[in-house]
């Protein structure tokens, strides 16, 4: 497929310097911004020297839509095998109509309670946890969602994509689907967000929670204080994907951008999505308004750091187990200056949110990055069911 108008070397020289040379900004995947002329030549560098930092598997838009990177704190991965379990959640059915005709893609397995719902991270989708979801359906029912405009659920484009909107839809997605609590919340990365959005607001739904190398409260704004150049790329990357987003939108709708099959840049897929979930995933992110919720998800992220902020939350004797990846990889080489302060707030704020319940408790998993779930899927797996054994033999919770 060939963008008429809009080629890969254009967009690239249209992005902040910051984002041009930056080695890695912290987002699901980056792509290191090359000026190269040749679409050709771009592809065979940009995969060659692409840099994954990613909430969810790299695959942005559930992968990351639409094509570069999407996403926020993110790991280098490289050499990912195609994951093929990902074409399990393409399939049709599995989506809840919750305003109207508007549906979101909720695929639940296995029975059983708690419920056990999976969040990704920005950018991402459900597939993202495609080595965690089928094992752990296996003890109990197991739920993965996708929000507006990403994976297989319904744009709402009219609508800013703040965490408040977006807890919403996964409510109303599981009220309307009659999937009940109690709940067992996992959320990778910025899925964290919903996570502590829905406990605050439904605390007596809600029997457990896992976090997955987790943003926090206050994200952006912890970071700045900790390292500048890195919040500073961070901010030149997020701003630059949703002007990127927005501006393939009106191309597409303009007819400068042809749709269809995966293609840079505004179609462009990581390497561990099979093909077919590629092409799929392609179709389905030539509706504009797909885009436009994709690049508001991006123009929320740090204002959704304050949201959730919450000074007197208190989850009592909750399980809680939270997941530090050991070697998260999140923030710009041009900051490496910054990388061990970075580090010590990252870990401090993890044990932070771990102590929100007497009973939490924080696991660094060795030699895993930012995508635990995909690189360190057992540690993962772990967690999720000593939160569900420990739910099955309660204790007094307060």
């Amino acid at each position: 497929m060939t963008c008429p108008t809009v080629g890969a070397a254009d967009w690239i020289s249209q992005q902040p310097k910051s984002v041009q040379e930056a080695g890695e900004v912290r987002g699901e995947v980056l792509i290191r911004a090359v000026m190269l002329q040749d679409l050709s030549d771009y592809l065979r560098s940009a995969w060659a020297s692409m840099k994954r930092i990613g909430a969810l598997m790299g695959f942005s838009l559930g992968l990351g839509v639409a094509g570069l990177p999407l996403g926020v704190h993110g790991q280098v991965i490289q050499n990912v095998p195609v994951v093929e379990a990902m074409a399990d959640y393409i399939g049709p059915g599995d989506r809840v109509a919750v305003d109207g005709g508007r549906r979101i893609h909720l695929r639940c397995l296995g029975q059983g309670t708690p419920t056990v719902v999976f969040t990704a991270g920005l950018g991402a989708w459900s597939a993202t946890w495609a080595k965690v979801q089928p094992t752990i359906a296996k003890t109990t029912r197991a739920c993965a969602w996708d929000r507006a405009g990403f994976g297989l659920s319904d744009a709402d484009a009219d609508v800013p994509q703040t965490v408040e909107a977006t807890t919403r839809d996964m409510r109303r997605a599981l009220e309307f689907a009659r999937i009940k609590g109690p709940y067992v919340l996992v959320g990778h990365s910025a899925g964290a967000d919903e996570v502590l959005t829905f406990a605050d607001q439904r605390r007596g739904e809600v029997a457990g929670l896992v976090l997955v190398d987790p943003v926090r409260p206050h994200d952006m704004a912890r970071e700045t204080a900790a390292g500048s150049k890195a919040a500073a790329a961070d901010r030149a990357y997020y701003a630059g994907e949703a002007r990127r987003l927005r501006e393939c939108a009106a191309g597409v709708e303009a007819g400068r951008i042809k749709t269809g099959t995966p293609a840079p840049p505004c179609f462009q897929y990581y390497p561990e999505i099979p093909v077919s979930v590629q092409s799929a995933l392609a179709r389905l992110d030539a509706d504009p308004a797909r885009l436009r919720n994709q690049a508001s998800a991006f123009e929320e992220y740090e204002p959704n750091g304050e949201r959730i902020v919450n000074d007197h939350r208190r989850f009592g004797n909750l399980p809680l187990i939270v997941v530090s990846a050991g070697n998260p990889g999140l923030w710009a080489d041009e900051a490496k200056a910054e990388h061990k302060v970075l580090m010590a707030d990252w870990a401090d704020s993890h044990r932070s949110l771990a102590r929100l319940s007497s009973r939490g408790q924080r696991r660094v998993v060795k030699g895993s990055g930012h995508l635990v779930q995909l690189e360190k899927p057992q540690a993962v797996i772990d967690a999720v069911l000593d939160v569900v054994w420990a739910v099955r033999r309660p204790r007094h919770r307060s």
